[in-house]
């Protein structure tokens, strides 16, 4: 992918043309057989909405066999995300069709937006959505099919300058797609290839193979150190299944030594049956994205190490599956966490806040964190409240959650604050026999309580902020980038977001 100008380009195979909603062409293109070829579609068959397209065949034009229109509708409304899932839709348009390289985005010009920012925006949403998950799929005769190659759109303009600045930003946006797209290809793996073991590995890996792997510390603790450590969380939850546990902790250190950390924590559930609360079978289809946090903050990581960033960065992941057995914990059992606290657990489908409590109790006594920021799969009652077009927040600190509030905003990611009033919702994690229950006395208010019940977890000096993605981690149909069912990639993006402001 790159930019370049119009009069200089190759014959495309299709070049692709943004239009906003009063039908004007936002990629001008002084060609008048062009022009004649688009007065009776503008006419008759394109309104210039947004997502709308339509592809015109241009027979013996020396520039591009193939046009394809795209609408961006009403300028005064128009974002970068909306630019990106127009990206992504004109890229989809064109795979679909077989349409090959060489293949460009004709640049639009949107004077709120800056060159390098479209360019950006397209990229990441042309990568994005082309994920496929093919691979297990079969021709037929038993062969694997090869995954789909990537249709690589390049740019042109029709004006002859180059911008260096838009090539950076199109190798920039390629690395928090790519990126992206890892992680959501981690969160589809099967479980029965992505166990505890291997999701720690798989971080091990992008530890190994970033370009900045020697700025990169990556230590993976076994049953072993979890037992001499007295991790109970993660002991009780992965008790259960013959899958043993792992506890990822990765570092990465590009700024001044006495710069603060920021650290991402995520819940690594590479599997939830719900233990000896067993959840209905339906309930489990889609279980194997419970590690959808561990996901989003390993490609964060990924690509922030990937971009270079210039920060002290740790993630952290507690690996398990919680599954029922003999073994496996009961509810009624008391368990003591990390810190110190006795936890009654009275149901054993609310485990990814046993095993984030031990990770964020780890986060708060081996650093001093600038930030923490946990996001898990954590409860339904967040998916309930806000279905899956938001993630609910909540934190200790105001400031950070402005900050991530913020992030959201630039990366088109929602993000939805969680009530915390704490005399209501402690008093429903009281214990009689324990220092707390893990989960509330009632069902209502049950994403509130599991965040406070986090909260005993982190030093109260630490600024901590809680992601629950129960409801937006997993699309079970295509919307705004994404073209399949499945893993949205959200927060991802937010989370590169938010560490490019810190940085």
């Amino acid at each position: 992918m790159r930019l370049e100008s119009l009069k200089s380009c190759k014959q495309q195979e299709a070049l692709v043309m943004f239009f906003d909603e009063n039908q004007k062409a936002l990629s001008p293109w002084p060609d008048p057989v062009v022009k004649d070829y688009l007065k009776i579609p503008l006419s008759q068959d394109f309104k210039g909405r947004f997502k709308e397209s339509l592809l015109l065949y241009l027979p013996g034009h020396p520039v591009a066999k193939r046009l394809l229109l795209v609408g961006l509708g009403k300028l005064s409304d128009l974002s970068l995300q909306k630019v990106r899932v127009a990206g992504g839709q004109a890229a989809m348009q064109l795979s679909q069709r077989s349409v090959s390289a060489p293949s460009s985005f004709l640049v639009p010009r949107i004077g709120k937006f800056k060159v390098e920012e479209i360019v950006e925006a397209l990229t990441i949403g042309c990568r994005v959505a082309q994920l496929n998950y093919n691979e297990w799929k079969s021709q037929g005769d038993g062969d694997k099919k090869a995954n789909s190659k990537l249709l690589e759109l390049g740019f042109v303009s029709a004006e002859s300058s180059r911008s260096s600045k838009a090539a950076q930003s199109i190798e920039r946006g390629k690395i928090i797609a790519d990126g992206v797209n890892f992680g959501r290809r981690l969160i589809a793996m099967s479980p029965r290839q992505l166990n505890p073991i291997e999701l720690a590995r798989q971080a091990a890996e992008v530890a190994r193979k970033s370009p900045s792997k020697s700025k990169i510390k990556a230590q993976i603790w076994t049953e072993k150190e979890l037992k001499k450590n007295a991790y109970g969380g993660i002991l009780c939850v992965a008790q259960g299944s013959d899958n043993p546990p792992r506890f990822v902790q990765l570092e990465y250190r590009n700024a001044a030594a006495s710069k603060k950390p920021v650290i991402l924590v995520g819940k690594g559930v590479t599997f939830d049956s719900g233990g000896l609360s067993l959840k209905p079978p339906s309930g489990q289809e889609t279980m194997k994205y419970d590690m959808a946090g561990a996901g989003s903050v390993l490609a964060a990581f990924k690509i922030a190490t990937d971009l270079k960033l210039k920060i002290n960065l740790v993630c952290l992941i507690p690996c398990v599956e919680n599954m029922p057995s003999g073994k496996a914990q009961r509810p009624g059992d008391v368990v003591t966490m990390a810190n110190g606290l006795s936890v009654e657990v009275l149901n054993t489908d609310a485990e990814g806040r046993l095993i984030l409590a031990d990770a964020l109790s780890h986060a708060s006594k081996h650093y001093k964190p600038a930030a923490i920021v946990d996001v898990a799969t954590l409860t339904g009652a967040c998916a309930l409240a806000v279905g899956d077009s938001a993630a609910g927040i909540f934190g200790n600190s105001p400031r950070l959650l402005k900050e991530l509030q913020k992030a959201a905003e630039i990366s088109g990611e929602n993000v939805w604050p969680l009530p915390d009033f704490d005399d209501f919702f402690v008093e429903l994690l009281t214990s009689e026999v324990a220092d707390l229950r893990n989960i509330g006395k009632r069902r209502e208010g049950g994403a509130s309580t599991a965040a406070l019940f986090l909260e005993r977890f982190v030093n109260k000096d630490h600024p901590w902020v809680h992601l629950d993605i129960a409801g937006c981690g997993w699309y079970d149909s295509p919307r705004d980038m994404v073209s399949v069912r499945g893993p949205s990639g959200v927060p991802i993006r937010l989370l590169v977001e938010f560490l490019e402001l810190y940085a």
